[in-house]
C-alpha cells in the first residue's frame, strides 16, 4: 500500500492533496520514558563519591554510578564469584560492560575519568613500583658481571683441582635470573586483542578496558578480518571461560585460564541508534556482543545547570580508593569464600533469604523471556541479567564489608537497578524496535537544519543514504508518521508517467 491509498478515507482532504486536518503540526512521541537514578541503588560507601562527581560535574547521577560499579566488579574480577544456586556449580564472576549514552559536550569523558581516578592511582603507584625496580636492577646488573666472573673462577679452580661437574656447577648457584616481574594492571585504553591476552596471562584477575569513544571498539570488533578479536571479547564476558592463543609471536602459544574482561565507555545517541539498528537486523552485532553491556544508560539530561566550584570530597574519594586496593588485593579467605573440585575460581552463595528471593525473581524473568511477547533484541538484553543481577549483588556485598553468605539487602538493591537499568534498554533498543519513528525524527531534524530541502519526494530521501533511511520501506514508514502527525503534507503530482507525491513541511 503506498502513501494515497493508506489516507483515501480520512486524510485525502480535496483533490490530490495529502494529510490530516490539523491546523497545526503535533508533537511525535517523545522517546521511551526512563527511571531516574536513584542512589539507594549504590552501597552506602560508594554513594559520597557518586554524588560529589556528579554535582561537581554537572553530569546525570547515572553516568558516575555505572562507571563507579564497573569498576569495583574489575577490581574484584575473578578472585572471587558467586554461585546463585543453592547446591549448583554455575558461578557469576562480577566483571560487568558499562556504556554511557549522552550528546557531544554532556561529560562524559569527563565523569568517566573521574570515577575511575582511584583505580588509575593505583595503577600508577604499580608503574611506579616497576620503573624504580628497573633501576634497581640495572644498578645491580654491573655487580652481576662482576660476581659471575668470580664464580667462574671458582669452577675454574674446581675443575684444575679435579672436582666434578656437580661440585664447579655449585659455584654458580643463587646466580638466577633477577629480571624484574612486569608490573601488575587492572586496567587498558588501547590494546589489541592479542595484547589484551597476553596482559590476563600476566593478570589473571582481569582487566577493565576504558573506551572514551565506545563505538570506535564496536565498529573494530565489527570490521571484517577482527571476526578472532571479537570471539575473544564474547569469550572474556563471562570471565570463566579459558582461551589459548596458538599464533602468538615468538612461535609459542600462550593459554588463558579464565578471560576475565570488563568495558566501560560513552557513545553519542545517534550513532549508538545506528549500531543498534545494524546489530538487531541481522548485521555483525546479531551475536549478542551489545546486549552484554548490562549496565547501559541513557538518562534524561537536566535542563538546570549550576556552577559549582569547589573542592572534591576527599574522604569520599579515599573511602573509593580503599576498597579498590583492597579489591585489588583480594584474599577469598577474608570474606569467608569457600572452595570446591568444580572450579579453582572461590566463591560465595546467597543467604537463605536471599536465595529464596533470587529463585523467586528468576522464575518470572525466565517466564518472560519465553513468551514471545517481547522483541527478539529486548529478549537477549534480559537474558543477560541472569549474569548481571548476581554479579551486582555480590559487588553490593563486598562494598559493604559483606562476609560470608551475600544478603538479601545487597540482592534487593541489585534487582531495584535492573529494572532501572531496563527502562535504560528499551529506550536504546527504540531505535530498532521503532525505527520509524526514530527516522521520521530524524527527518525532521533535517528539515531544521536545512540538509533536506522541501519539496520533496521519498526518491529524494532515499538517496541521502542517510542512517535509518537508506531503504524504500523505512522513508516511507517515516513519511507516514509525519504525515499522520502533521509536520509534512503530500502532493499527488502527475508527471506524465508513473504519479509521484511531492511532500511540504509544515513549520511548527
Amino acid at each position: 500500500m503506498n502513501i494515497i491509498d493508506s489516507f483515501t478515507t480520512e486524510g485525502k482532504l480535496t483533490g490530490d492533496v495529502l494529510g490530516p486536518p490539523h491546523t497545526a503540526p503535533e508533537p511525535l512521541p517523545a522517546l521511551p520514558p526512563v527511571l531516574p537514578f536513584d542512589m539507594d541503588y549504590l552501597p552506602s560507601g560508594l554513594r559520597p563519591f557518586v554524588e560529589d562527581i556528579t554535582e561537581r560535574m554537572q553530569c546525570p547521577p547515572d553516568y558516575a554510578a555505572v562507571t563507579v560499579i564497573a569498576m569495583m566488579g574489575a577490581v574484584i574480577g575473578t578472585k572471587v564469584g558467586i554461585r546463585p544456586k543453592l547446591r549448583d556449580n554455575w558461578i557469576v564472576i562480577p566483571n560487568i560492560w558499562a556504556a554511557i549514552v549522552g550528546k557531544s559536550g554532556f561529560m562524559k569523558s569527563p565523569t568517566m575519568s573521574a570515577c575511575l581516578a582511584p583505580l588509575k592511582a593505583l595503577q600508577a603507584l604499580e608503574f611506579e613500583r616497576f620503573a624504580q625496580a628497573s633501576k634497581d636492577a640495572e644498578d645491580l646488573a654491573e655487580i652481576a658481571k662482576l660476581e659471575t666472573q668470580v664464580m667462574k673462577s671458582k669452577a675454574r679452580k674446581l675443575i684444575k683441582e679435579g672436582k666434578s661437574r656437580q661440585d664447579a656447577a655449585k659455584a654458580f648457584e643463587g646466580s638466577g635470573d633477577d629480571a624484574v616481574p612486569p608490573p601488575r594492571r587492572w586496567i587498558t585504553n588501547n590494546a589489541s586483542y592479542e595484547a589484551l591476552g597476553e596482559l590476563l596471562v600476566e593478570n589473571p584477575g582481569g582487566i577493565l578496558v576504558e573506551s572514551d569513544e565506545l563505538i570506535g571498539l564496536l565498529k573494530q570488533l565489527d570490521a571484517s578480518g577482527q571476526e578472532v578479536a571479537r570471539s575473544f571479547y564474547l569469550t572474556g564476558y563471562d570471565g570463566t571461560s579459558s582461551y589459548t592463543f596458538d599464533r602468538i609471536l615468538r612461535g609459542k602459544g600462550i593459554h588463558i585460564p579464565a578471560v576475565c574482561i570488563s568495558i566501560v565507555g560513552g557513545i553519542q545517541p545517534g550513532v549508538l541508534a545506528g549500531y543498534v539498528r545494524q546489530a538487531v537486523s541481522g548485521g555483525a552485532g546479531a551475536d549478542g556482543l551489545l546486549q552484554r553491556f548490562g549496565l547501559l544508560v541513557y538518562p534524561d539530561v537536566d535542563p538546570r545547570w549550576e556552577d559549582v566550584d569547589r573542592y572534591p570530597n576527599r574522604p569520599a574519594r579515599n573511602a573509593v580508593s580503599e576498597l579498590v586496593g583492597k579489591f585489588a588485593h583480594l584474599e577469598p579467605s577474608e570474606i569467608g569464600a569457600e572452595s570446591d573440585d568444580f572450579c579453582t575460581t572461590p566463591f560465595l552463595r546467597f543467604a537463605p533469604d536471599a536465595q529464596e528471593l533470587f529463585t523467586e525473581w528468576r522464575t518470572k524473568l525466565e517466564g518472560r523471556l519465553r513468551t514471545g511477547d517481547e522483541h527478539p533484541a529486548i529478549e537477549s538484553h534480559l537474558s543477560k541479567y541472569r549474569k548481571l543481577v548476581p554479579a551486582l549483588a555480590l559487588i553490593n556485598h563486598l562494598c559493604e564489608g559483606g562476609y560470608g553468605p551475600v544478603t538479601a539487602e545487597s540482592l534487593e538493591r541489585a534487582l531495584a537497578l535492573s529494572e532501572y537499568l531496563e527502562s535504560h534498554a528499551r529506550r536504546v533498543y527504540s531505535s530498532a524496535t521503532n525505527p520509524a519513528m526514530e527516522a521520521a525524527r530524524a527527518i525532521l531534524k533535517r528539515l531544521e537544519k536545512g540538509s533536506l530541502a522541501a519539496p520533496f519526494t521519498a526518491r529524494d530521501l532515499q538517496r541521502k543514504g542517510w542512517a535509518g533511511l537508506d531503504t524504500s520501506d523505512a522513508v516511507q514508514g517515516a513519511i507516514t508518521l509525519l504525515v499522520e502527525y502533521g509536520h509534512i503534507v503530500g502532493h499527488d503530482e502527475e508527471t506524465g508517467g508513473r504519479p509521484s507525491t511531492i511532500y511540504e513541511w509544515r513549520r511548527a
